[in-house]
């Protein structure tokens, strides 16, 4: 779990600086804290419309159905926001994970096909690096709402996104 707020707001602003990313948000808005990802990439999109060398991709489905967009931009990062649940996990903590730590963590939302294997193949096939910032889930039954917790985990990282952005703006205008 991230304790160490600079060091998350450390992650956001090295991959916002990065010459090609792209951020996608991936979940169901219909199973309760699985649709956080999406939200949050929703409001990214607006958020970072123009910095250039960003794209924001809203996935309401597995991954694999997006890989042709993903091949066609041709990032050098990628940054996953997805639910997940952890073991021993609370509600709400949020977690920078890298795939290796992806046989440590179960992703909520319905993949059709295994994200790490989906990863490992966008990996194959483009020079990038992959990060996800994973929220811990209450409850992803169909037709409930989001829990509180999950809510405001992801108005922090939204937060943290305004603030890096702005960091970023004001030293390029120096």
């Amino acid at each position: 779990m991230v304790d160490d707020i600079e060091a998350l707001a450390d992650v956001v602003k090295e991959l916002l600086r990065s010459k090609g990313l792209v951020v996608v948000g991936i979940g169901n808005v219909l199973r309760g804290d699985d649709g956080i990802g999406v939200l949050i990439a929703r409001k990214l999109k607006k958020m970072l419309r123009g910095l250039r060398n960003v794209k924001v991709v809203v996935c309401e489905s597995g991954l694999e159905n997006i890989t042709h967009i993903l091949m066609d931009y041709k990032p050098k990062h990628i940054l996953i926001i997805d639910a997940v649940y952890v073991e021993g996990g609370e509600p709400g903590d949020i977690y920078v994970l890298d795939i290796n730590d992806l046989d440590y963590y179960q992703s909520v939302t319905t993949h059709h096909i295994p994200l790490k294997l989906t990863l490992n193949y966008l990996m194959g096939h483009l020079n990038t690096d992959v990060t996800i910032i994973g929220i811990q889930v209450r409850s992803v039954g169909l037709g409930e709402e989001m829990s509180r917790e999950v809510i405001n985990a992801g108005e922090y990282l939204l937060t943290l996104f305004r603030r890096v952005v702005e960091e970023l703006d004001s030293l390029d205008r120096v």
